[in-house]
C-alpha cells in the first residue's frame, strides 16, 4: 500500500473512454483500475451523462469505484453518498422546455437524477425514453419530482439559443448533439471538489478523456490523458495520448502512470 501522500485520483470519462461498443466495461480496463486501487490509488467516473443517464448494466460495474462524478459536475457521489448537488431550477427548464416546444426542428432531452424526459415531438424520440413532454405545465410537474441535470439537444445548438440563454448555461458542443449545464460547470469543477475531500494535491491527478467537455479536466490535472480516438482539440492539449477506447487505453495508461 502507497503512503498517502503518493496517492493519486484517477478521473475517467464514460464514452469514447472507459467503454469500448458496449456498456461493459473491457477486462482489461477493470483489472487496471482494480490493481490501481488496490495500491491505495482513488478512482472517480467523470461523465457529461446525468446520474438518471447512466445505463443500469453499467452503473451496477461504475459504483464499485471510489466516486462518480455526473452531468459535468452537477453531481458528485462519493462510496455511495451524495456530497454536492447543483441541478437546474424550474424556471430555467420551464423555459428550455418552451423553447424547444416552439422550435420543434431540434430533438431535446433532459437528463435527470432519476429519468429522461424527451420533447413529444422529437424525432429523436426512443422506445426507452417514454416519458413526454408536451407542454411546460409537464416540465413543472418534472421538477416537482426529479432534479434536471442536463439537457442535451441536436444536432447543433442555435445562435439564438446560445445568446437566449449564455448567462444560464454552458454549452459543450459535439458532433451530432449539444450538452447544456448549469453556468459554471464542469469537469474540472467535479475534480476540485473530490479534491477538497481527499486531500489528494492536484499534481497527483490523472484525467483521462476523448471529447470537448473533457478539455476542462485534461488540462486541469496533474497528468491529462487523451484517448487515441479523441477529437483534435483534446489531442492538442493532453500531456499524454494513449491507445484507443476499443484497444483499451484507459488501462494502458493506467498501467503506464500507477502499475
Amino acid at each position: 500500500m502507497i503512503k498517502s501522500e503518493d496517492r493519486y485520483a484517477v478521473f475517467l470519462d464514460i464514452d469514447g473512454t472507459l467503454l469500448a461498443d458496449s456498456f461493459i466495461i473491457p477486462q482489461r480496463n477493470i483489472d487496471a483500475l482494480n490493481a490501481a486501487r488496490e495500491k491505495g490509488h482513488l478512482v472517480f467516473i467523470n461523465t457529461g451523462r446525468s446520474w438518471g443517464n447512466i445505463p443500469p448494466v453499467l452503473m451496477e460495474q461504475i459504483e464499485k469505484f471510489d466516486g462518480i462524478i455526473a452531468g459535468s459536475g452537477a453531481m458528485i457521489s462519493m462510496n455511495g453518498k451524495t456530497v454536492f448537488s447543483r441541478y437546474m431550477s424550474k424556471n430555467l427548464c420551464c423555459r428550455l422546455a418552451e423553447y424547444f416546444l416552439s422550435n420543434t426542428e431540434y430533438w431535446c432531452m433532459f437528463e435527470g437524477l432519476k429519468n429522461i424526459y424527451m420533447i413529444e415531438n422529437s424525432d429523436r424520440a426512443r422506445a426507452d425514453y417514454q416519458i413526454a413532454v408536451t407542454s411546460v405545465a409537464d416540465m413543472e410537474k418534472i421538477c416537482g419530482n426529479d432534479e434536471i441535470q442536463v439537457v442535451a439537444m441536436g444536432v447543433e445548438a442555435p445562435k439564438d439559443f446560445i445568446e437566449k440563454f449564455k448567462d444560464k448555461i454552458t454549452v459543450f458542443q459535439f458532433e451530432r448533439y449539444a450538452d447544456c449545464v448549469v453556468k459554471g460547470l464542469n469537469k474540472a469543477k467535479g475534480i476540485e471538489k473530490v479534491l477538497e475531500l481527499t486531500g489528494i494535491k492536484k499534481e497527483n491527478t490523472i484525467a483521462i478523456g476523448d471529447s470537448n467537455n473533457d478539455m476542462d479536466m485534461i488540462k486541469f490535472a496533474g497528468i491529462g490523458v487523451a484517448m487515441a480516438n479523441s477529437q483534435q482539440s483534446i489531442l492538442d492539449i493532453a500531456d499524454y495520448v494513449t491507445d484507443t477506447n476499443r484497444n483499451c487505453g484507459v488501462a494502458k495508461a493506467i498501467e503506464k502512470f500507477l502499475l
